[in-house]
């Protein structure tokens, strides 16, 4: 995610902190979330001065009303706040409150339109929250023919054993992701000796499992109408190879690692394409199973590894916690696995664009 050049927030113990982990990150892209501010220790002061000296960023919870975490929530550059349950007024008075020693507003827990748009007139300048990945509430409309078609191509690239010249006629009547394909290895970064001119060269050079996890990074955000789409795809991308990875590290279940990476490369195609999720699956090279999981259908065995994907987006670590235990999973894999798929996510997403 560092390649992309986006400014980040970690959430860190004062363990991390402690630990100096902070200081494997770019200080002046880096926002430091402090979690249990209750149980800091008193040496914390010298600590997180050093940090903020040195370009970090400092976020903490709201707890104004605790005389203890007030010399923090004045060091605080944004306060973060659980919106659940507040009232306008509520709402509006914290953010004076934050504007007062200079911090920025976080709203946490945004979830529909409502609460985002009862955020924006309170004063919260930031916000978190699965409000961001869910479609607009749109009249139903049709695909557009493009969007079939690229959904067709999808289709090709996910045969267990393509024909790679018919695929590459598929790919080069494609303008648009054929122009894409050769401008990408025709740049600096892989710096081949010679022009790159046709589809069929690139399927050879790029070899056939890159060139396929690129394709589908560029066919969602060639199918996106919505105006979030690059924030979207990224956490697309990265949802895929983490539930990918968990497969792999996890072979007992007996699910394949490439459809779970289709499932969570295609879970937020609603969000995407502004679509309910029961329209955009009819279109989708996958099994029944998988796209009842997209539709995050009741008793389905693959929901559970969505839930926990959107867990570790969203921070909920009592949740998370429950869900490994529940599922049997290697614990340290899993976070392993996560803080991978992130890097693997940003690295294509960078190239992609």
């Amino acid at each position: 995610m560092m390649d992309r050049g986006k400014q980040i927030m970690v959430d860190f113990s004062w363990k991390n902190l402690a630990d100096n982990l902070p200081w494997a990150l770019p200080p002046d892209r880096t926002t430091i979330k402090v979690r249990n501010v209750k149980t800091l220790p008193d040496s914390w002061v010298p600590v997180l001065n050093k940090l903020k000296k040195s370009g970090f960023q400092l976020a903490v919870a709201w707890n104004r009303d605790d005389p203890a975490c007030q010399p923090l929530f004045e060091r605080a550059d944004m306060i973060c706040l659980n919106i659940s349950g507040k009232s306008l007024p509520e709402l509006s008075a914290i953010c004076k409150d934050c504007a007062d020693v200079d911090s920025a507003a976080l709203a946490v827990r945004v979830d529909t339109q409502t609460t985002f748009d009862v955020c924006c007139q309170a004063g919260f300048s930031f916000f978190q929250g699965s409000f961001f990945k869910q479609p607009e509430d749109v009249s139903i409309k049709k695909v557009f023919p493009g969007t079939v078609s690229r959904f067709k191509l999808l289709e090709a690239i996910e045969q267990n054993d393509p024909d790679f010249t018919d695929l590459a006629a598929l790919i080069q009547a494609d303008v648009a992701i054929s122009f894409r394909l050769l401008s990408y290895l025709n740049s600096a970064s892989f710096g081949f000796r010679r022009k790159i001119e046709s589809i069929k060269d690139a399927v050879t050079l790029l070899g056939w499992q890159n060139l396929k996890n690129w394709l589908r990074v560029i066919l969602l955000s060639e199918v996106s109408e919505c105006p979030h789409a690059s924030e979207l795809i990224f956490l697309s991308a990265q949802r895929g190879k983490f539930l990918e990875q968990v497969g792999k590290d996890h072979d007992f279940w007996g699910f394949e690692p490439d459809s779970l990476f289709l499932l969570g490369m295609f879970s937020l195609l609603d969000a995407l394409l502004n679509q309910p999720m029961n329209q955009v699956v009819k279109y989708l090279p996958l099994a029944d199973k998988l796209k009842g999981a997209l539709c995050m259908e009741s008793n389905n065995e693959y929901v559970p590894l969505l839930d926990l994907a959107r867990w570790f987006e969203e921070a909920r670590y009592a949740q998370i916690d429950d869900m490994i235990s529940r599922l049997g999973l290697d614990r340290k894999k899993v976070n392993q696995a996560y803080g991978e798929s992130i890097d693997w996510a940003g690295r294509l997403c960078e190239l992609s664009s």
